[in-house]
């Protein structure tokens, strides 16, 4: 019994206190109940406005509009979304408000719930909301961005933008997936500056930065645009080649980044020729393979490439003499 009292309590304050006029209205206009916010916007007394007629708060324009537009809308739909209308206050001003309407059954008798609103805060309240709409949305863009940002970060090496090691296997599993639906090979080139070491040596690190970025615009141009650059670690670059109809085309790849490097380049005032050592190895692909047996491709194919490379390098090597 008393939480039902107190309830009835909290719902008087909030009709009294509201800062929007309400009405509670029989459907012949009778105003049954009226809030402080309405008497003080009509300057009558609290409780004076129990048992006038609604239409008499109205300019005669608005009445006639009332009439014809929410009496016939209430009595098919009841509900009356916004009317604007006007209402009389003290010494005959007019106060512009936004008026809604909602019928409900309290009882035996239907009743029209009415709130009103000051068109002028009404509009305030609208700006309001579509701003810190807009700021929602603003917030919600600053905040994909970052997330882009922050996985483009994970998964590219900041020195030379190009995709790092995770990337590649993300990459090289996809394309593994791809070949055994497809009937194609797969392949890659592991990449190995020769010599990088004498550069930190003579020039710096700094300078060997330079190279590395110099290796890596290089190498990007060499490939074709579905095959991918990767910066694998330090001075090793890898590339994926994730189709292969004909073993000639990754021999063809190859040929084109062993040669990217031909040109002289000048790094700290110093003119350099850089070369690369590069691995090759290709797989083909089950057609029943799983995630697991592509892993193990994935491995078994760097693992190769790799190989390769060392042999490549160790065969300059002996030719050259060098280091």
């Amino acid at each position: 019994m008393t939480r039902t009292s107190t309830t009835a309590v909290d719902y008087g304050q909030l009709f009294h206190q509201a800062p929007a006029g309400y009405i509670v209205a029989g459907t012949d206009g009778t105003i049954l109940a009226a809030n402080a916010t309405m008497c003080a916007w009509t300057g009558i007394p609290e409780g004076g406005l129990d048992g006038t007629r609604l239409l008499d708060l109205m300019p005669v324009g608005d009445r006639l509009m009332y009439r014809t537009h929410a009496g016939p809308k209430l009595e098919r739909d009841g509900h009356l979304a916004e009317l604007s209308i006007e209402l009389l206050g003290p010494d005959g001003q007019r106060r512009p408000v936004l008026l809604s309407v909602t019928r409900t059954v309290d009882g035996a008798e239907p009743r029209d719930l009415m709130i009103f609103f000051a068109a002028p805060e009404r509009r305030r309240y609208e700006r309001e909301l579509a701003s810190a709409h807009r700021r929602l949305e603003d917030a919600e863009t600053d905040r994909a961005k970052l997330l882009q940002e922050a996985h483009h970060r994970a998964l590219h090496d900041p020195l030379t933008g190009l995709p790092n090691r995770r990337h590649l296997e993300e990459n090289l599993l996809a394309a593994l997936a791809s070949a055994g639906e497809q009937r194609n090979r797969v392949g890659v080139l592991f990449c190995d500056v020769n010599k990088f070491k004498q550069v930190n040596d003579t020039l710096g690190h700094a300078a060997g930065d330079q190279v590395l970025e110099h290796v890596a615009l290089m190498l990007s141009q060499a490939v074709r645009g579905a095959d991918t650059v990767t910066r694998y670690s330090g001075d090793e670059f890898v590339v994926l080649i994730p189709w292969l109809e004909h073993p000639a085309e990754l021999e063809a790849v190859a040929g084109r980044v062993r040669s990217c490097l031909a040109g002289a380049v000048t790094i700290a005032g110093s003119e350099l020729r850089l070369g690369m050592s590069v691995g090759q190895a290709e797989t083909a692909v089950p057609a029943d393979a799983d995630p697991a047996a592509h892993k193990e491709l994935a491995k078994a194919l760097l693992l190769a490439a790799d190989q390769d490379m060392y042999r490549v390098k160790t065969k300059m090597r002996g030719a050259s003499g060098a280091g």
